[in-house]
């Protein structure tokens, strides 16, 4: 022992006790655990008595002797700090007031020793075990603890450095953390003594007596005053430690304090300095005050804080800042994060002006240089740094105030230049370019997907500026754009003359790109100008503006028809030019309020009549032309619902050239309907033909769906899995792989079709466009697109459907049950082993997944294009024939539903239903069971309430059952891999693709369940045919109502919530412990189901609960289970003596502990309280908890990789991010789904 433990810091005195036998045995167990050389069962020998030790009566003593002696090496000390640390938090409650008292002085001698030449780690561990004590006891039996801390800061500068002053602001940061800022268990039992004492030893002595005059008599903690040292370069890292202390607390403390503290004035005062480090702690901690929210009761403090900040010396500090730490990239990595630190702080100002544009409003701020700021950061190559100001521009556009108005109007040019060059896609360009925006993304960005999200708000942020620009001076904008964009196709590199060559087409060159890039900033700026027309729509005749209003309109209306006629001429061989020029001329025509009928049709013909040439020979090229035909359908098509009446006046010049079109494209199905269902489109929407003609003309146009679904030959393909695969080229399968040796080739893409295996796969190909669901899918969407409830367009088309959907359902339902019972392996099981392998290998889906493959989208396309006559390409037309098949027949579905009573009359249609879209739901691979749950939201979402008893249950109750059973089964799948490593990285790479598709999924079906839960209270009933009509007021029943009063539906559902509380998945896990919340209270009474539904939760719920409370991966979520856990507790321990047992069930749990526990939780006054009782109830088998797990979660946003981006700037629309390879471009059903 060294002499300075006798006599500690505080001068308390201590004898160390005789125990050199034992340190010399955990000594040599702990030099046992480190030691490679000892064997394992040596090795756990040791670990198995240290943590025995930790349990015995003396171990704070050993702990206290060896984290003191100087003389042990790191590891021993630290060892010695974890048995302190053990009696403090595991046994504080079994310890006298001497004895605490004994630990507390152990503490304060252990913090008084340290040293400069102390590991950090040591450092730090002492002061987390100072703040577990001062958690216990500080305002209580611990009165003077801010006096020891003052004691520690006032050692001189020679004898303890700046070692103790770190410390000591170490320990503040700490406890603002737990006891404001975490959900800290222990903390929050003593919360309301804790938080008095913290407010007052931070807030200014005469604020806080103010304060402590409105609160009731309360104990005083001991205060002493502090003198700050000043700021000097030898303290550069304890002035970086205080701004960190001061961070947490930035986020809680009475803003009047911090107005009379001046710590807007302190932390700008590194700014003075060149030290990059301290001036980056200084905006971090700016960035927490500053993102205070405003509220009434503190807008004048509130309101100094922001102007402090404005002040005109501030602004101009930023600049200077700003220029003085510009850099390239990789040049100084500490000077580019303050920049993006510093312009999130910016932004802040930024944003409190737009909130409260009266901050500005007199001479305290120099408003020019403050939008000269913004300008000239919004302006940064790095998008990083400019995001934040970007987004602030947007929130600017909207203020009305004089003041901000007259600045954004002198930024517009600037603003409109700035966001139409960032509009480019840079994720398209390749990696080694020379733009320096690429460049600063591949800095900022580790994985694709984030770099993806991010550029998609950029872009966003970047098309709301220039929409909201257009409103507020549209003639401008659109004649700024539009010239734009008509230079480019005058001199763009996009004829033949011009430079362009098929055989070197990439569609993701850098001229395309910018086009696409001028593409949204017009697309945009019409968005805009459709607002200002509304807007001037919403002007009241008399007012003097209306008059002006309506002829700027119809001035801006002749210009944009103007345009268009100047460009309908100008040629164009580029597929993706050409495709958004005609969406261009098509937006244009649905923008003008009242075109000129022959402009519409000037527009139609040039639809038509456009030409691009294919060349078969140039792939790239010829898959663009295709995506051009297929766009040109759907530009069509909403022409035809947009101006029905018009066209119908030349339907008869009309009608033959779409006959022209579709014998032209007849080997492609899609197209072909297409056509067809644009001249449906105009018969059934035109007003201008009498009801007689119109029905039968449309009669004429369904004859052949009802005719194809009609016909023996598919009835009878239909009739087993047998005779379905035989119709589509798939019944000698094994056959088939057994001639060409599939089993015995290792690398199917690398192995080539004959030419009679080729014409096998062609076949395959024909037969499935010979299935009539595309144009049954085609005809539906035409007549069901934006189609009215109850107007007289639906009741002809529910009588036009009326006799086709009995004709197509039974044979549709069977074809699905096929489709996805051919995944069913045990349906192949008549084959030879290796030929079963064959089979499963072949139903594996090759897709791209955002961030984890290798190769770029590009990449993977043009891989699967060029293996589309090998092996891997003949397998990949097989899953794609079941694929299609199933996903078509799912949006025909859907589409049905559209004829609500129609559909959801049909007898004994359910049960089919449910069996034919889920009943071999497990064999599908997870990423194909998206389409289902769409269908399953769509069908449950249109339902008319007064058949939701009868029809949903066999939909609902298949679907948890078979959705429960396949993630389950998944996730264990993905557990059993983590437990092994993976030996290359293409297994490690399925693996992570595994992962995330599955937690998708998860995604998808965890938020199937409060969709269900809550669709009544969000949305009004479905107002479409009789529902409207006859179902007035709440719907009845509702589809809550249906899941918790039918037991056969509630019990798979409450199977799978219990299951997904277990899923390694936190947002899944959050969710369900919400659904869960808003159950727990419903089930209180005693009328059935609710006490078996009770006794579940109590039993299997708080299983799951406790097990994830376990689980190290769940340790940022203990605040969501620890509620869950509290509130059944709460609700239920008083109708039964189950959650009691199940927690004295528990190790180490006695019953006395436990009825205490729950006594406290009942009569806690907060959810808090209620949390922290249950955490600290069980803190024992807790796995590792919030603070130790590292999960501490601030109120500062959490930043992404290493770009360090705010998490605003990363989120992204939930949806899936895989793309197939097997058929490029299909239309996803999720995207039908979302139709009303």
């Amino acid at each position: 022992m060294n002499g300075h433990a006798s006599e500690g810091a505080f001068n308390t005195h201590w004898q160390p006790p005789e125990v050199s036998s034992q340190l010399e045995t955990i000594r040599a167990a702990l030099d046992a655990t480190l030691n490679p050389r000892v064997t394992n069962d040596v090795r756990q020998q040791a670990l198995q008595h240290l943590e025995q030790l930790k349990h015995q009566p003396d171990a704070p003593q050993y702990g206290f002797t060896l984290a003191d002696d100087w003389e042990q090496n790191d590891a021993v000390r630290y060892y010695g700090l974890q048995l302190l640390e053990f009696a403090v938090r595991y046994r504080w409650l079994e310890y006298a007031s001497a004895q605490t008292e004994q630990l507390r002085t152990w503490v304060k001698c252990l913090s008084g020793s340290l040293r400069e030449q102390d590991a950090l780690f040591i450092r730090n561990k002492v002061a987390q075990l100072w703040v577990e004590v001062a958690k216990r006891c500080w305002g209580g039996e611990w009165m003077d603890m801010d006096v020891s801390l003052v004691g520690l800061w006032d050692k001189p500068l020679s004898e303890k450095g700046v070692v103790n002053k770190v410390f000591v602001l170490y320990v503040l940061e700490l406890l603002s953390e737990d006891i404001v800022n975490n959900e800290d268990a222990v903390a929050g039992l003593r919360l309301e003594t804790l938080g008095a004492a913290l407010n007052e030893v931070m807030i200014p002595a005469g604020l806080y007596e103010e304060h402590v005059k409105t609160r009731a008599n309360r104990q005083e903690v001991v205060r002493m005053g502090g003198q700050q040292p000043e700021v000097a370069r030898s303290m550069a890292i304890c002035a970086v430690k205080a701004m960190n202390a001061l961070r947490p607390t930035m986020s809680w403390i009475s803003l009047k304090a911090v107005a009379e503290a001046n710590c807007v004035d302190c932390l700008f005062l590194p700014f003075h300095t060149q030290d990059v480090a301290l001036q980056t702690a200084a905006t971090d901690t700016l960035y927490a005050l500053l993102c205070r929210q405003y509220s009434t009761h503190s807008h004048e403090a509130w309101s100094n804080v922001q102007l402090q900040g404005l002040h005109p010396d501030r602004i101009a500090m930023i600049r200077q800042t700003f220029e003085r730490t510009a850099s390239c990239t990789g040049d100084d990595d500490a000077k580019y994060t303050l920049q993006k630190k510093l312009s999130e702080v910016l932004s802040l100002l930024a944003d409190a002006v737009s909130q409260h544009p009266r901050l500005v409003a007199g001479d305290e701020v120099d408003v020019p240089a403050l939008f000269d700021l913004l300008i000239y950061v919004l302006q940064s190559k790095s998008l990083v740094v400019s995001i934040p100001i970007l987004h602030s521009w947007s929130k600017m556009m909207a203020v009305h105030d004089d003041t901000v108005i007259d600045m954004v109007l002198q930024a517009l040019a600037t603003l409109v230049q700035t966001c139409s060059e960032r509009l480019l896609r840079y994720e398209l360009l390749p990696s080694d370019s020379e733009d320096e925006v690429v460049r600063f993304l591949d800095e900022d960005f580790d994985t694709i997907p984030e770099r993806h999200a991010f550029l998609g708000n950029y872009r966003r942020y970047c098309t709301g500026i220039i929409q909201a620009i257009a409103r507020s001076r549209p003639m401008e904008a659109l004649q700024h754009v539009l010239t734009q964009m008509k230079h480019l196709l005058e001199t763009g590199p996009y004829t033949g003359g011009r430079g362009f060559k098929t055989d070197e087409y990439n569609k993701n060159s850098l001229s395309v790109l910018q086009f696409d890039a001028q593409y949204n900033v017009v697309s945009s700026a019409l968005k805009g100008f459709s607002l200002w027309c509304a807007d001037v729509t919403a002007l009241p005749q008399e007012e003097p503006l209306h008059a002006k209003a309506e002829v700027d309109r119809a001035n801006a209306e002749q210009s944009l028809q103007d345009w268009s006629y100047s460009v309908i001429n100008l040629h164009v061989d580029d597929p993706e030019i050409a495709a958004q020029m005609l969406q261009t001329l098509v937006l244009i025509l649905r923008t003008v309020k009242t075109p000129r009928p022959e402009f519409v049709l000037h527009i139609m013909q040039h639809l038509l009549t456009m030409r691009l040439y294919d060349n078969p020979a140039h792939t790239a090229f010829s898959e663009a032309v295709k995506v051009f035909e297929g766009l040109r359908v759907i530009e069509l098509q909403k022409l035809a619902l947009a101006f029905s009446n018009e066209l119908l006046e030349v339907y008869h010049e009309l009608e033959p050239r779409i006959g022209v079109l579709v014998q032209k494209h007849n080997d492609d199905q899609r197209l072909v309907w297409g056509y067809r269902a644009f001249l449906f489109m105009i018969v059934h929407r035109a007003r201008a033909i009498d009801h007689d003609s119109r029905v039968a003309r449309l009669q004429q146009m369904l004859r052949p769906v009802y005719e194809a679904w009609q016909e023996p030959g598919l009835t009878a393909s239909v009739t087993s899995l047998s005779t379905f695969c035989d119709s589509v080229g798939l019944g000698d399968l094994g056959d088939f792989y057994k001639t060409y040796h599939f089993d015995q080739i290792q690398d199917w893409s690398a192995q080539q079709l004959d030419e009679a295996g080729q014409t096998r796969q062609q076949m395959i190909r024909d037969r499935s466009d010979s299935i009539p669901l595309r144009m049954t899918k085609s005809m539906l969407a035409a007549t069901t697109e934006k189609l009215k409830p109850s107007s007289e367009e639906f009741d002809t088309a529910n009588s036009l459907w009326s006799s086709i959907i009995p004709a197509i359902l039974p044979s549709l339902l069977q074809m699905l049950r096929h489709a996805q019972a051919f995944h069913n392996l045990s349906n192949w099981s008549h084959l030879p082993d290796e030929l079963q392998v064959v089979i499963k290998r072949t139903l594996q889906d090759r897709f791209w997944q955002s961030g984890i493959s290798s190769e770029s989208k590009e990449d993977f396309y043009a891989r699967i294009s060029g293996s589309k006559t090998s092996y891997e390409g003949f397998a990949s037309t097989v899953r794609g024939t079941m694929r299609n098949i199933r996903e078509q027949g799912y949006q025909v579905i859907y589409l049905m539903t559209k004829f609500d009573e129609q559909f959801y009359s049909t007898q004994n249609l359910a049960e089919p239903l449910a069996e034919a879209i889920l009943e071999d739901a497990e064999s599908l691979s997870a990423n194909h069971l998206h389409p289902i749950i769409n269908l399953a939201t769509g069908l449950v979402s249109r339902c008319p309430p007064h058949h939701r008893e009868r029809f949903l249950p066999p939909i609902l109750v298949k679907l948890f059952v078979k959705l429960d059973s396949k993630i389950s089964a998944e996730w264990a799948t993905i557990a059993a891999a983590h437990d092994r490593s993976a030996s290359e990285d293409d297994e490690l790479g399925d693996e992570m693709r595994m992962e995330s598709v599955l937690r998708q999924l998860t995604f998808s079906m965890v938020s199937f369940v409060p969709f269900v839960l809550e669709y009544d209270k969000q949305q009004q009933p479905v107002q479409n045919g009789t529902n409207g009509a006859h179902h007035a007021g709440p719907a009845r029943p509702t589809l809550s109502d249906v899941v918790l009063s039918n037991p056969a539906v509630l019990e798979p559902m409450m199977l799978f919530c219990t299951h997904a509380l277990g899923m390694r998945d936190t947002r899944c896990c959050t969710i369900i412990c919400k659904v869960f919340r808003t159950i727990v209270p419903l089930f209180q009474t005693n009328d059935a189901p609710a006490p078996q539904v009770r006794e579940f939760i109590c039993t299997e719920v708080l299983k799951a609960c406790i097990t994830s409370l376990n689980e190290p991966y769940f340790a940022d979520m203990q605040k969501d289970l620890a509620s869950l856990i509290a509130q059944i507790v709460l609700l239920y321990c008083r109708r039964t003596s189950t959650p009691r047992e199940i927690m004295m069930s528990l190790p180490d749990m006695s019953a006395v502990k436990v009825d205490k526990a729950f006594g406290k939780i009942m009569k806690a006054g907060s959810e808090r309280q209620q949390r922290a009782l249950v955490l600290d109830l069980l803190e024992g088998v807790r796995g590792v908890s919030i603070y130790e797990a590292g999960k501490i979660a601030r109120q500062t946003p959490k930043a992404q990789g290493r770009s360090g981006v705010r998490q605003q700037y990363m989120e992204v629309e939930q949806g899936p991010a895989i793309t197939n390879g097997d058929e490029v471009g299909l239309d996803g059903v999720a995207g039908l789904f979302g139709d009303a």
